[in-house]
């Protein structure tokens, strides 16, 4: 991607935190690890499953105190338009500058990059580095392609696999290339599991808590990879789909070299998460997002294919209107579904307001902390423990909270809201009192 589409990206990354909307539960998380990294007390054993790049990216901005979240936030939408322009640069690499406009619409649609992107979300990183890694070889670049995949391993470890196919291809094509594939084949392997036992101690914890979930796991489904290739065909709309089979079927018969490797990285990502939900790992369709996009360039290189099949004048146009006909329920269908993602997230980002002003309420993070582990609805701990300067197991989540179960323990400040926005609510004790309120937010407490 050039300088100038590269300031374009940023700009919109930066003008974008104009919408209201708050990150989601593993972002937080990762700005708390980012601000215990910077301290040299990094302890991941509370929250998701540990994930190394945004903590690495992060941790030196977290001497900015607030301002660091608002920074990933614009990194990641920034993210999100680089992908929408190599989509394009790919498309048009490949088959034209229609075939470009075509892939960059499919990925706009698609089901996770606008959503990833408003909730601060990895993804769109995921995706820019992975189609950015595709530009450059089909540049004829080896070495940024490593680089460039290598770095995305620290966010997807089904990436680990691909790197090392491309390592084992570099090392063969390109002898003198061989030190950075090792570098590169190691590295992302070594800094996610080192993080995470220096954050642990266990090198393999991450991996147990992602086997550990079960809220909409993959995992779950009588045939898990069977979950997980629906899941990757939802990912996208349907006439991204089947564009992408014709595209599929038409490299076949061209013997298009490119078009069938872009398709085949695809298709083996998918295999890659079907296998490890098979294994017990969420398949969560997030995790797709960058076989998505690939799915998406080959979408838009069948459209210029098959228009070239159709004879010139109007009959080319007549098809061209057609194809956009039947797209347009299903565009229309998913920019309903982005339209109300837009209004949880401003409803998300008021309620992370309030819970700000509630802890204002009893005396500030020191006074909260004071009493005991703090409980909260779930989908709230990592913010929580943000606003708090706690780590993450020092903020009580009360998932599947219930009367009899209630998943937290006194002494303690609970911090309550409806389920809708911020996940089940603590079951009260006996002996607990209110406090404070601010907006939807209960504040009780409870002592021993």
């Amino acid at each position: 991607m050039t300088a100038g589409w590269a300031a374009v990206a940023v700009a919109v990354g930066a003008l974008s935190l104009a919408v209201p909307a708050t990150m989601g539960y593993d972002a937080w998380a990762w700005m708390v690890w980012a601000r215990e990294l910077a301290h040299l007390d990094l302890a991941t054993t509370g929250g998701p499953s540990f994930k190394p790049l945004p903590v690495i990216v992060v941790a030196p901005l977290s001497v900015l105190g607030g301002a660091a979240p608002a920074i990933w936030l614009a990194a990641m939408r920034a993210c999100a338009a680089g992908s929408l322009l190599l989509a394009y640069r790919l498309g048009a690499r490949l088959a034209g500058p229609l075939a470009g406009a075509v892939a960059a619409l499919g990925l706009a649609l698609s089901a996770d990059l606008y959503r990833t992107a408003l909730l601060g979300s990895a993804e769109p990183a995921l995706i820019a580095l992975t189609l950015g890694a595709v530009d450059r070889h089909l540049a004829g670049r080896r070495d940024w392609p490593l680089v460039l995949v290598a770095i995305a391993g620290l966010i997807r470890p089904e990436a680990w696999v691909v790197l090392a196919a491309y390592g084992l291809y570099v090392w063969f094509d390109e002898p003198r290339l061989r030190p950075l594939a090792v570098a590169a084949v190691v590295l992302a392997p070594a800094l996610w599991l080192g993080l995470d036992w220096a954050g642990s101690g266990d090198p393999l914890h991450a991996s147990s808590t992602a086997t550990e979930a079960t809220e909409g796991s993959a995992a779950n489904a009588s045939v898990p990879a069977l979950e997980v290739v629906r899941r990757a065909a939802d990912a996208v709309i349907v006439p991204t789909l089947v564009l992408a089979a014709v595209g599929l079927v038409e490299a076949v018969r061209r013997r298009d070299r490119r078009v069938l490797a872009l398709a085949v990285l695809a298709v083996a990502w998918i295999a890659i998460v079907a296998v490890m939900a098979e294994a017990g790992f969420t398949g969560t369709r997030r995790y797709l997002a960058a076989p998505a996009a690939a799915i998406c360039v080959v979408s838009g290189v069948g459209f210029a294919w098959l228009l070239a099949l159709v004879p010139a004048g109007r009959s080319r146009v007549a098809a061209a209107c057609a194809i956009a006909a039947l797209a347009l329920v299903p565009a229309l269908l998913r920019a309903r579904e982005e339209g109300r993602t837009v209004n949880l997230a401003a409803g998300q980002a008021d309620q992370l307001d309030e819970l700000r002003d509630a802890v204002a309420e009893v005396g500030g993070r020191q006074a909260v902390r004071r009493v005991g582990r703090p409980a909260i609805n779930p989908w709230l701990q990592t913010a929580l423990a943000w606003e708090l300067h706690a780590p993450l197991d020092g903020v009580q989540a009360t998932w599947a909270s219930s009367k009899r179960h209630p998943h937290w323990t006194p002494p303690a400040l609970v911090f309550r809201a409806p389920a809708r926005l911020a996940g089940p609510r603590p079951a009260l004790r006996p002996g607990i009192r209110l406090v404070a309120r601010s907006g939807r937010w209960r504040v009780l407490r409870s002592l021993p």
